[in-house]
């Protein structure tokens, strides 16, 4: 990694959102590890956050994509989309355009306007396949919202998705028990020698091979069955918990909008680039609260903070740090005019 980095020749896709960051002490990592077992979203996404850049504890972006996951299951609006970058990326989990795809829709849908153009970008440079119950599932729960006639469809649609996702994991395990009870049949063929001599014997001797694989393979299936069941009434019961753990999200997702349009009617729109000034403190983090005692000091302090994340020898991207960037002198230009600093 570089050691300078200069702003001339910064430029990458928006950065993830950093959410009420405190500016003079942070919660140790054994207390966000405490409180993200406890399931609470805050401490997941601060917990990946940490683990992410590596303050107060060693970078495992491994560790920080799997507690990203967490909190966007828990409708952590900052961590879907820093999640969405690790799949996009492939940063500590397997690339995943599609998924990523599907996590900025969610975002777009809620009224972040960045990700409108890392979902285009993603359908030009990528062949994304979003199965249809999974997209059902999204856009009648944002519909459900706005109209409860729409309940018995988002309803229908969870079902949907749950029994596309079940005869996925059936199918799967199908392929590997014919991988497995097609791996014995070179058995039956190595054990047949005939011989001119002792044909009698021989013969007696391939039945017998026959039979007993055609036990030991009776009986391998039997017990994959069995664990099939059971792993699949396990399935099940996880989905359940899930689809519960969804019908919170879609509420809390709900309450988020309608706050930050409540925030965003309020905070001051100051415009350079397309990028507004409330833009630009949600893609630093700040919240309303750290708005009003802002300097450029603490700007800038989170803004190297950021580069380690986004710059490109950082394992980031050009368009992230173009974003953050412009961000960047969204708000020291503010600061200028409503502080009169020069």
């Amino acid at each position: 990694m570089k050691k300078g980095l200069e702003l001339g020749h910064l430029s990458l896709p928006i950065l993830a959102i950093f959410l009420l960051l405190p500016f003079q002490s942070h919660a140790s990592v054994e207390q966000l590890q405490h409180e993200a077992q406890l399931n609470n979203a805050e401490a997941q996404y601060k917990l990946g956050l940490a683990y992410e850049t590596g303050e107060g504890t060693q970078r495992d972006l491994t560790l920080a994509a799997h507690w990203y996951k967490q909190a966007t299951d828990n409708g952590h609006p900052a961590a879907t989309y820093n999640y969405a970058q690790a799949l996009e990326y492939g940063r500590g989990v397997q690339a995943n355009p599609s998924k990523a795809v599907l996590l900025y829709t969610r975002l777009a849908a809620l009224g972040d306007q960045s990700t409108y153009s890392k979902i285009a970008r993603l359908y030009q440079s990528h062949d994304i396949q979003i199965a249809n119950e999974d997209q059902e599932v999204l856009w009648y729960s944002l519909a459900k919202d706005l109209s409860p006639e729409y309940d018995s469809a988002y309803a229908q649609a969870l079902q949907k998705q749950f029994d596309a996702q079940q005869l996925r994991q059936i199918k799967a395990l199908e392929q590997q028990e014919q991988a497995a009870s097609g791996s014995t049949q070179p058995l039956l063929k190595e054990g047949v020698h005939k011989t001119p001599d002792s044909r009698n014997w021989t013969l007696h001797l391939s039945y017998l091979l026959a039979l007993l694989t055609t036990l030991t393979t009776g009986i391998i299936l039997f017990r994959k069955q069995r664990i099939k069941l059971t792993e699949t009434e396990r399935q099940h019961i996880e989905l359940q918990q899930k689809l519960t753990q969804q019908q919170q999200l879609i509420r809390k997702m709900h309450k988020q909008l309608s706050s930050k349009r409540e925030s965003m009617r309020s905070a001051p729109t100051f415009k350079t680039d397309n990028t507004t000034l409330s833009d630009a403190y949600l893609r630093f983090g700040f919240s309303v609260a750290q708005t009003q005692n802002l300097t450029p000091k603490l700007v800038k302090m989170r803004y190297k903070q950021l580069c380690r994340i986004y710059h490109p020898d950082a394992q980031g991207s050009e368009e992230e740090m173009k974003q953050l960037n412009l961000a960047f002198n969204v708000i020291v230009e503010h600061l200028k005019k409503t502080q009169k600093i020069h």
